[in-house]
């Protein structure tokens, strides 16, 4: 069975879905990256994690979906699970997972390993890509159901469970791949605020983030 993206932006609820996944459907998932969660034993049980073989390879549940998470650009035609966050939002919060050693300029500008929010959401294009289902991460925090159902019909699962583990207990136990919530708006300054919008905008407007 070919491999199911579950692709987003960083910091954009990549794990967070992946936690959906696994309490709610039962449904283990991998990343391309090699201790994804930091090794953080009690998060990866959260998570649903399955950590990358000495070899290099990927095990996955018999009989499972193969989905594996990816921050990087869009390189074939795989059934994708795309999951968007405002990316004021998610380029705050990688400022935080970077230990604010990277400047929140740097990350607007895309000057590290990911590089734009735009430059993503233009390479996988998922309003428009086939065998694409686009999750907006403030659905899932306001519209639970319906992320629940849209996941259901997509990859032709049952849902389960409707119980999930709170984002902050989860982020007791570990504080920097989830975190408790906070307001990017009191991060940002309007002139960083401003960059991003002048780079961003015609996408934000696109995916209703205006």
């Amino acid at each position: 069975m070919k491999i199911t993206w579950l692709a987003s932006y960083p910091r954009s609820g990549n794990t967070y879905l992946r936690t959906i996944l696994f309490n709610c459907f039962g449904i283990k998932t991998a990343s391309i990256y090699p201790k994804d969660l930091g090794g953080n034993k009690i998060l990866e049980n959260f998570v649903g994690h399955i950590e990358h073989n000495q070899n290099k390879t990927i095990t996955f549940q018999k009989g499972s979906i193969p989905i594996i998470k990816t921050h990087k650009l869009n390189q074939d035609d795989n059934r994708t699970i795309y999951i968007i966050r405002d990316g004021r939002a998610a380029s705050v919060s990688l400022w935080n997972f970077y230990g604010k050693k990277i400047p929140i300029k740097d990350i607007i500008l895309g000057n590290h390993r990911f590089g734009t929010w735009k430059d993503h959401l233009i390479s996988w294009n998922p309003l428009k890509r086939p065998n694409t289902l686009l999750i907006k991460y403030e659905d899932i925090l306001c519209n639970f159901e319906y992320v629940l159902n849209s996941i259901e019909t997509f990859l032709e699962i049952k849902v389960l469970s409707k119980k999930l583990p709170s984002r902050d207990t989860v982020a007791t136990f570990d504080g920097r791949w989830v975190r408790s919530k906070t307001d990017w708006k009191e991060k940002i300054s309007s002139e960083e605020l401003n960059l991003f919008n002048k780079i961003n905008y015609p996408v934000l407007k696109e995916f209703g983030y205006e």
